[in-house]
């Protein structure tokens, strides 16, 4: 008993697609049991489209795969640049960055803390001299993870220059288009960031020179915090744009190899085992019509054969008729 079977993809196509076609790309090229041309081409042309949606589709799961396995394996370093604000109201002005919005360092990068102070070039700043910048990375439960200290001071510059500079930058002084300040940038921390504890916050202290109280004054801080990935993850972040493409390509290639190999009969029919099933949609059409063509055939010769004995007995009898000794029908 034959059981039925569920059409595959390959067929449900170029049965619709022979559903769609105009009827005279379906009618036969001759007298009665000829082979539709028209109709075998548009059967290629479909076969064809979907060989190519196959690969197509293959083709954009290899790259979704393959740019998520590149993108699950990179890092993106941290970079945050904010002002912060000291409190001068404390003996120690403190001032504390909070990490948000997702900015959290990831476990294994290396986190480096930079200040930048904007300072006035005055006589005060000059007087005061080294002062003590302490940094401090705090976890989420208020521990310290990580500390360190840098002395820090104006650039020296003697009167003379200060007198040149003076007198040659007059003009810009003036209209406002520079200013007798300096931008003082030094490392504040370093620490390799671990799973546990997690930073949550950088605190910055100033501390005055050891046996005075005097701070130093500035218009402006700037904290730069950036991290560095793991050399491995760094390098796939940095060429993450050709792993993914490289990715992408030998994922298509395993899936095309998965396809040919283990679902060959259903997602190519045409092929071999898959063969079978096409087969029947036009072969039996086909044969049965030379079947047909061949019965005309043989009942027209038939009848052809017939009328010639026919005509050859008439004439035979004509001839006894008359009387002819000879016969030419012995």
């Amino acid at each position: 008993m034959d059981t039925y079977k569920l059409p595959t993809p390959f067929l449900f196509c170029t049965k619709l697609l022979s559903y769609c076609t105009p009827p005279f790309f379906r009618r036969t090229g001759g007298g009665g049991g000829g082979t539709p041309l028209l109709g075998r081409v548009a059967m290629g042309v479909a076969a064809a489209a979907y060989v190519l949606m196959v690969l197509i589709a293959a083709m954009v799961a290899a790259a979704v795969v393959g740019v998520g396995l590149v993108n699950s394996w990179a890092e993106q370093p941290i970079y945050v640049k904010e002002s912060v604000q000291f409190d001068y109201s404390d003996a120690h002005p403190t001032a504390l960055l909070t990490f948000g919005n997702g900015q959290a360092v990831p476990p294994g990068h290396t986190v480096f803390v930079t200040l930048s102070l904007l300072m006035p070039d005055s006589d005060y700043n000059r007087d005061v001299g080294i002062f003590q910048l302490s940094a401090e990375l705090i976890s989420a439960q208020g521990g310290v993870i990580a500390r360190s200290s840098y002395p820090s001071m104006l650039r020296f510059r003697s009167w003379p220059i200060r007198y040149a500079r003076t007198f040659l930058m007059g003009v810009p002084l003036v209209f406002g288009m520079t200013s007798e300040t300096q931008r003082v940038t030094f490392p504040a921390l370093r620490h390799r960031e671990a799973a546990y504890p997690r930073t949550e916050d950088i605190r910055l202290t100033l501390f005055p020179r050891a046996g005075t109280t005097a701070l130093p004054q500035f218009y402006d801080a700037e904290v730069v915090v950036r991290s560095r990935p793991p050399w491995l993850k760094e390098v796939v972040y940095r060429w993450r744009l050709t792993l993914s493409v490289w990715t992408s390509l030998y994922v298509f290639v395993m899936l095309v190899m998965f396809l040919v190999l283990f679902l060959k009969p259903v997602i190519f029919p045409a092929t071999r085992g898959g063969g079978k099933h096409y087969e029947e949609v036009e072969p039996r059409e086909e044969e049965r019509q030379v079947s047909e063509s061949l019965e005309r055939w043989q009942t027209r010769r038939s009848k052809r054969k017939a009328a010639l004995l026919q005509a050859s007995s008439i004439t035979c009898s004509l001839q006894e008729g008359s009387g002819d000794s000879e016969s030419v029908c012995s």
